[in-house]
């Protein structure tokens, strides 16, 4: 499964966050597990540790005199245990569980160490009760203390015994419980660790990040203007100034490429006006009819060419950046086509853009004669926000069927129908539109209206 694509999936957000996230995600993990290994292996210390005290007394009990041995039950001064010796000890009483294995080995571990063998029959563990302390008994000519359990939580444990002399025994000693909270010191420990290592792996992730963003921002600068600087080359991690290197020689081939082409529609259009001239003035040895024809022909071929000019001046990027007055624009765009006998209504208002002012103005131009060419009531509408300017061209026309919506943006496709050549053009005007705001960072987009009709929206980045 590919983790980091499901999370970016499902994840929405920057490069960073999704790093950030797994580091965080992962320190988690991590201490959740350390914890539980601490715990664990405190734990089986613990028990350890009980265990050997535990064995330790009944060692002791074990070795005691022989004089002891004619009581049924004794309890030597120091060791805590309850000592019965029995003629068998029979099986684990109910209600007991057998202990952990980590406290069961070893005990008998001790027990066989000291004694010489493993005279473990069987192992029981029960929770200690409270009971009120019995009355003191006499053992042997002393008084054997009761058999208490001191504050705190405890457990009792009885071990079952048989030795090589053919004794048997029953031996409860008391197996404190001390608390297995983790103390303060090790939570401020494991909250330490945890902000000093997000804080430098937040610094990590915005240094490892970093090419991606410088790359991100030129991406951004070159589809605005090809001709932009080159990135520094000398600055940075290696990875960085090799990202730079790369970048820079993307940048070389596409304007070299693009220059290329421009040159070559420029000679293109340049070596055809030469006999398109000596056409026209074999012309005028034809008749009327003739010329008509003829004439018509070689206008064709003139738009074109200057339709491919178009093109080429469209994709230049020599032309500066400067603030354009849309609201300025806007009214001599009605003024113009007043004297045309063409009503442009405009809607709305804009702040300044900075933007390439013979393009925008061309591109929208275009737009807005295919909208007075196909339609009617042409309508240039506003909306400037803070994030982007928005400016749409609407018509009340036949509109453009939904699968040729993308299609009438690329160079040279005309729709069928109602936008046919005897409308003129040459399918150029929206191609230019859209590398004019691609050039700007924007975008172009084109939808019928639901109530009949086009709108072409040009949208800006602020």
């Amino acid at each position: 499964m590919n983790f980091s694509g499901a999370l970016s999936r499902n994840v929405p957000g920057s490069l960073t966050s999704h790093v950030l996230l797994i580091i965080f995600a992962g320190l988690v993990v991590a201490h959740v597990a350390s914890l539980w290994l601490f715990d664990s292996e405190r734990t089986r210390a613990v028990e350890r540790f009980a265990a050997a005290d535990a064995a330790a007394r009944i060692v002791e009990y074990a070795r005691l005199p022989p004089e002891f041995a004619s009581a049924p039950t004794r309890s030597a001064p120091r060791a805590r245990v309850r000592w019965q010796e029995m003629q068998a000890v029979g099986i684990p009483p109910p209600g007991g569980t057998p202990p952990s294995g980590t406290f069961s080995n070893e005990l008998r571990r001790i027990l066989a160490d000291n004694l010489g063998e493993d005279p473990v029959v069987w192992m029981s563990m029960r929770e200690a009760r409270r009971a009120a302390p019995p009355p003191p008994t006499a053992v042997a000519g002393r008084t054997a203390p009761p058999t208490t359990i001191p504050e705190g939580s405890a457990r009792l444990v009885t071990v079952a015994l048989k030795f090589r002399d053919g004794r048997q025994a029953l031996a409860e000693a008391t197996i404190f419980q001390p608390s297995l909270q983790i103390p303060t010191e090790a939570w401020f420990s494991i909250a330490l660790l945890f902000i000093v290592t997000a804080i430098f792996s937040i610094w990590a992730v915005y240094l490892a990040v970093q090419p991606v963003r410088m790359l991100a921002r030129a991406a951004d600068r070159l589809s605005r203007n090809i001709d932009e600087p080159p990135l520094a080359e000398d600055k940075g991690a290696s990875e960085i100034r090799s990202a730079a290197r790369s970048f820079n020689r993307m940048q070389d081939r596409l304007k070299r490429h693009v220059n290329s082409r421009a040159l070559a529609f420029a000679a293109m259009s340049h070596d055809l006006r030469t006999p398109l001239t000596r056409m026209r003035l074999r012309l005028e040895s034809l008749g009327d009819d003739a010329k008509r024809k003829l004439g018509g022909d070689l206008d064709e071929i003139q738009a074109l060419a200057t339709s491919v000019l178009d093109v080429t001046r469209s994709l230049a990027g020599d032309e500066p950046l400067a603030p354009v007055d849309l609201d300025e624009l806007s009214r001599k765009f009605v003024d113009d086509y007043e004297q045309l006998g063409q009503s442009l209504k405009v809607e709305g208002s804009a702040a300044p853009i900075e933007a390439r002012p013979l393009a925008l103005r061309r591109s929208l131009v275009n737009v807005i004669d295919n909208a007075f060419k196909y339609g009617r009531e042409v309508v240039l509408r506003f909306e400037d926000g803070k994030g982007e300017l928005l400016i749409h061209v609407l018509d009340r026309g036949p509109g453009i069927p939904r699968e040729e919506l993308e299609k009438v943006l690329t160079p040279f496709y005309r729709v069928e129908g109602s936008r046919n050549r005897e409308s003129g053009g040459a399918g150029l005007g929206l191609a230019i539109a859209k590398d004019v705001v691609e050039g700007h960072g924007g975008a172009l987009e084109i939808a019928n209206r639901s109530d009949g009709g086009l709108r072409v929206t040009f949208r800006f980045p602020r």
